[in-house]
């Protein structure tokens, strides 16, 4: 680990988040790639628990990591799943997409 990551990182531990972009994505994308496999798909669930263990005890709970991980395009989403590489994730065609604009789903 960097030495720009250590006020924020301490003992495998996300302690705060900076308030500068490019810091905060550095220290974002550290966690994302000690967190998760490139290609591997992960449920809501596995991601929740992989990341409370980085936000315990500190200032930022794991929903705002997920989120902060996700608007910084360092993971991807879709149905409920997570990954690094979005290509990996498997999106609706557009006929399941029309259903669920439907609310048939």
């Amino acid at each position: 680990m960097s030495a720009e990551l250590s006020p924020f990182i301490r003992e495998g531990r996300l302690v705060s988040l900076p308030a500068r972009q490019a810091r905060r994505r550095a220290v974002l994308a550290h966690i994302a790639q000690a967190c998760f496999e490139r290609d591997v798909v992960y449920d809501e669930s596995t991601v929740d628990e992989r990341l409370r263990r980085w936000c315990d005890g500190g200032a930022v709970d794991h929903v705002t990591v997920r989120r902060y991980l996700i608007e910084a395009e360092l993971m991807a989403r879709a149905d409920g799943r997570y990954c690094r590489n979005a290509l990996a994730l498997p999106y609706p065609n557009t006929a399941e997409r029309y259903v669920e604009s439907m609310g048939l789903s």
